[in-house]
């Protein structure tokens, strides 16, 4: 077995774990009236089906192409992929950032206003993250002299040609290098990082000042300080799940992106085919990554598991409690 078929076994293994695992997280989430409510969750299963249709839309197609190291699916599937690829990376950015924007609102902006039931609004606000990523992804490389999409034998893939509309105009090369980074990976997770830190301390801050009053002198509104320290808690608990989503998207992402970057605007640079596959693979473990997250943070999503599995008959009832 050659080193591309390592690669498509990867790649195989990332559909059997992340398409059912993302389709859980769907299914979990639609059949479960309260997380209905809240447009945090809404947003989270959102989030599955994206990586769900990353799986069938770009990796299925490249790993039995890897395996076979040719493209078994002719012209159209070859320049839809390298599509699908920006259009779901934009996506899933957008998801982040709008999650993250979520708990700020809730937690540190108008925690005593706002209000995160779903709304008619709030659901064609989710829309507009599936819509906005077609107009970048779909006019650069055709319309704004951006490179369009060619073939790569060696890679087993195509990608978008920029070296063959930008050679002889360095000062765009060096454009593109400085401004591409900074559109769609530096401004976007420093937003996610402050809006999470912020989320973090304004948090730990109210917490650590309604413990002081709980454990104070006894008086009528105990159970209702304990409430506001537990909803505090699930608050932060909530801010650390979307960092920990955002850092695992990050560590898959940054791989492939420096391979890109090098092997695309730095011809000099030697960037071994091998690398370019692996780096790829690499960033398809990200679509497996939330529902692993889920399953080990979110108490709830492990108790609506197991009510839909006792409700077909998988598993049993069971009196043990979970560990948060």
């Amino acid at each position: 077995m050659g080193f591309p078929q390592v690669i498509a076994a990867f790649h195989a293994m990332h559909d059997m774990i992340g398409l059912p695992g993302n389709l859980l997280v769907i299914v979990v989430i639609i059949l479960e009236s309260r997380f209905h409510v809240m447009q945090y969750d809404v947003l989270l299963a959102s989030l599955a089906l994206s990586d769900f249709l990353l799986l069938i839309l770009v990796n299925s197609f490249r790993s039995k192409s890897i395996a076979q190291e040719h493209w078994l699916y002719g012209q159209t599937m070859c320049y839809l992929n390298p599509f699908f690829v920006r259009y779901f990376y934009i996506n899933t950015v957008l998801h982040l950032v709008t999650v993250s924007y979520n708990r700020y609102l809730a937690i540190v902006k108008s925690p005593l206003t706002y209000d995160g039931t779903i709304t008619k609004t709030r659901v064609a606000f989710i829309a507009l993250i599936w819509i906005i990523p077609v107009i970048p992804v779909s006019i650069g490389p055709f319309f704004l002299g951006w490179g369009k999409y060619t073939y790569n034998p060696e890679l087993i893939t195509c990608e978008q040609g920029w070296a063959l509309d930008l050679q002889g105009s360095k000062i765009k090369i060096h454009e593109s290098i400085i401004v591409a980074p900074i559109a769609i990976i530096v401004m976007p997770f420093l937003v996610i990082l402050f809006l999470n830190v912020s989320v973090y301390k304004t948090a730990s801050r109210q917490i650590n000042a309604m413990v002081v009053q709980v454990c104070g002198p006894v008086d009528a509104e105990i159970t209702q300080q304990q409430e506001m320290v537990s909803r505090r808690l699930r608050d932060r608990k909530a801010a650390v799940d979307v960092t920990i989503i955002t850092a695992a998207f990050l560590v898959c992402f940054i791989p492939f992106w420096v391979t890109s970057i090098c092997r695309l605007f730095f011809p000099g640079i030697d960037v071994p085919a091998e690398a370019d596959l692996a780096t790829t693979c690499i960033f398809f473990l990200s679509t497996i990554c939330n529902p692993i997250i889920y399953s080990i943070r979110k108490r709830e999503f492990r108790s609506a598991v197991k009510k839909m599995f006792r409700r077909i008959g998988v598993c049993q009832d069971s009196n043990e409690n979970d560990i948060v």
